[in-house]
């Protein structure tokens, strides 16, 4: 029994030769067989001699050099031994299986396991020598293993813990590494660091389907945006199955005042099939807010959603994402006139009425309305300052235009031009133009002269014409 524990032992140190190394294991197998040889030759001699001294056929100098030889050809094999048991890799990853947990947070979990394969027939030559093994080697377990997983691409630890300690495994037995991903791949290399050794394997990650099928995620899982626009998400849905089922993209808990859709590459989808090999898609998602806010879409206020991929044969949820998004007010000035066209003469004033409305769904704050004027022209606006302005509401302005006295005469253009802000946030305004036609002034007294004359003309007719008609 103890003979079949030790040679399983050296089965165990023995698995997994490297086809790289075969050259330098063959030599090694060679320098093993040579010194065998010899250590067989001082085991004969050794044994010779003892019979001998036994006869005092031979000194006892004679006696201890052939035990000394056979002592040093002994540990010259023993060397070898070891150094060929070194040089083995006999740790393999049995399983490496990316999975999620119950908070969604993706996980890597690395199964490792003893190997125990090996040529008995052959072995069984060193079972005279197992006294040169460590106690750790005797009790057939191997300690100590360290194990860390690292980026194909940039070599570095993308795995937490970034290496894990397995205290032991037993012979034949396996034990099971866990990780965080710190960074999301398809396949990674699993580093192993063992009895001063350490080894490297490429590995393609399985999916494990035990939490869901489909893992949904987004980066921009929170969103603000303007009433009457819309929001955009980047969704990343991973597959963690072999099945081709087809899945239903479906929201819910979205107020029905809310639109949406998905798009893939610009099309439109509702839904979605992944191909031979593909395990990851990548989906955008629109959300259309409406113009208005209401009992069920109010300003500021988060309003949550879920994003669910059900099974279209089944009806079962395959895996959900749950998203935000924040309706935010948007200010609007309007500003409005009964008439933009006025006719005046050469120093004489224009007043006129203008309407400032705020169109928007959020408070106007800071209200500033100013011209934009020909040189020499002057205006007066009161109030030039509205200090705040609710949504839908207006408030009246006047507005004083002032041509200069020594102005020339024609057309001319006057700006209204206004600013304000809405939750800290510039409003986008729209200036308003006034043309007016300046003509030139006349005399009163020219005036008055010119009406006098003309009475005087018409009288003049009229008593001509009365003479003539009493001849």
């Amino acid at each position: 029994m103890k003979r079949f524990h030790y040679m399983t032992l050296v089965l165990l140190l023995l698995t997994g030769f490297s086809h790289a190394q075969g050259d330098s294991e063959a030599a090694l197998l060679l320098d093993l067989k040579k010194t065998r040889a010899d250590y067989e030759v001082a085991k004969q001699k050794f044994e010779n001699d003892t019979k001998l001294y036994e006869e005092k056929a031979i000194s006892a100098n004679d006696y201890n050099r052939s035990k000394n030889e056979l002592l040093s050809k002994e540990v010259d094999y023993q060397k070898l031994i070891l150094k060929l048991i070194s040089q083995q890799s006999y740790i393999t990853v049995e399983r490496a299986v990316k999975y999620q947990d119950s908070r969604g947070t993706r996980k890597v979990k690395i199964t490792l396991k003893s190997a125990l394969e090996g040529n008995e027939e052959y072995l069984s030559q060193f079972q005279d020598h197992f006294d040169v093994f460590t106690p750790e080697m005797r009790s057939g377990k191997i300690y100590n293993i360290y194990v860390s997983l690292v980026d194909n691409e940039t070599k570095t630890i993308i795995g937490s813990p970034y290496e894990y300690r397995v205290p032991a495994i037993a012979l034949g037995q396996s034990a099971e590494a866990d990780f965080e991903l710190l960074k999301d791949a398809e396949n990674l290399t699993v580093s192993l660091n063992y009895n001063n050794r350490k080894d490297e394997k490429n590995i393609y990650l399985k999916k494990d389907a035990s939490t869901s099928l489909i893992d949904i995620a987004s980066m921009q899982f929170s969103q603000e945006a303007d009433l009457g626009s819309k929001a955009s998400y980047v969704i990343t849905m991973e597959r963690f199955s072999t099945t081709d089922d087809v899945y239903r993209l479906e929201i819910k808990n979205l107020p029905r005042q809310i639109s949406y859709d998905f798009t893939d590459g610009g099309s439109k989808v509702t839904q979605i099939r992944y191909a031979q090999g593909i395990n990851v898609k990548t989906l955008s998602l629109q959300v259309y807010l409406p113009d208005r806010d209401d009992e069920q879409v109010v300003i500021d206020q988060p309003i949550k959603f879920q994003i669910e991929a059900v099974n279209s044969v089944t009806g079962e949820s395959a895996g959900s994402e749950q998203l935000e998004i924040i309706p935010r007010g948007k200010g609007k000035i309007e500003v409005r006139a009964n008439n933009l066209y006025h006719e005046t003469t050469t120093g004489k004033e224009i007043t006129m009425d203008v309407t400032v409305r705020n169109g928007g769904s959020r408070r106007l704050d800071n209200i500033r309305i100013a011209t934009e004027k020909p040189l020499g022209w002057e205006t007066v606006i009161e109030p030039d300052m509205i200090g705040s302005l609710e949504p839908e509401k207006e408030e009246r302005v006047k507005i004083t235009v002032i041509p200069p006295k020594d102005g020339g005469v024609g057309a001319q253009e006057v700006k209204i031009k206004t600013e304000a802000m809405a939750d800290n946030r510039r409003v986008d305004t729209e200036d308003k133009t006034v043309r007016i036609q300046v003509n030139a002034s006349t005399s009163v007294w020219g005036t008055l002269a010119l009406i006098l004359l003309l009475i005087g003309f018409i009288g003049g007719i009229v008593w001509f014409g009365m003479k003539l008609s009493k001849r």
